[in-house]
């Protein structure tokens, strides 16, 4: 056969065979997913997945297991479990952020709290024992969405509406000075069997406006 003939022989045999080897693992990776942890509907968690008291693990593993099941479960304060029972150093700090919105059910003492719509849980601990826990809300709306959500916490939270009515001055104020392209706001903290704080940050350039919660154990 002369070489420009086998030369377009090969060409023309080379793409089909990349083609074949590509759908093979393709199903091998079907295969190998429909066999594991992830693909059954309810997973058991493991040991290093949920805590002794059903609480969240703060590690990798640990997350994992909230992406699956979708629910983040923490308690501060009293009752709660020391930090290497968390999976956690003594002091340190741990964050995360889901594959999609999770619900978070954080208890402090007698008192539980349920939030939607979580995006990202950072934890930080201090001589052995969980400090605070600080969840981001998914996506970043605009100032008022910000102050909406917060106003619609404060029943929950025990925040001061008259506080978070203030807010709106207080911008206009940053506004009007120019100084600065961050502004932040603190609501709260709460009384109660946890310190529940948000933060609102408003980004002047884009006006984006994400909002955390952070618990603390009472004092």
């Amino acid at each position: 056969m002369p070489t420009s003939a086998r030369t377009r022989s090969l060409l023309t045999w080379l793409p089909a065979t990349i083609l074949v080897v590509v759908i093979g693992l393709i199903v091998l990776a079907t295969f190998a997913v429909q066999g594991s942890w992830w693909a059954e509907e309810n997973p058991a968690a493991s040991a290093d997945q949920k805590a002794s008291d059903g609480s969240s693990m703060l590690t990798d593993a640990g997350f994992d297991y909230v992406n699956v099941e979708g629910v983040v479960r923490v308690r501060v304060g009293e009752g709660s479990l020391p930090a290497d029972e968390l999976g956690m150093p003594a002091d340190g700090e741990k964050s995360a952020e889901f594959r999609r919105p999770v619900r978070a059910i954080m208890a402090g003492g007698d008192d539980v709290y349920v939030v939607d719509d979580i995006a990202g849980l950072t934890a930080v601990t201090r001589n052995g024992e969980l400090a605070s826990v600080t969840l981001a809300f998914d996506g970043a709306g605009t100032w008022s969405d910000a102050t909406g959500r917060v106003s619609a916490l404060a029943p929950t939270f025990g925040w001061d509406q008259a506080q978070i009515d203030g807010l709106d001055d207080e911008l206009a104020e940053f506004n009007r000075t120019g100084e600065g392209d961050v502004f932040t706001a603190v609501v709260g903290p709460s009384t109660g069997g946890a310190q529940v704080t948000a933060t609102l940050t408003f980004y002047a350039g884009s006006g984006a406006t994400p909002v955390t919660l952070t618990f603390e154990p009472a004092p």
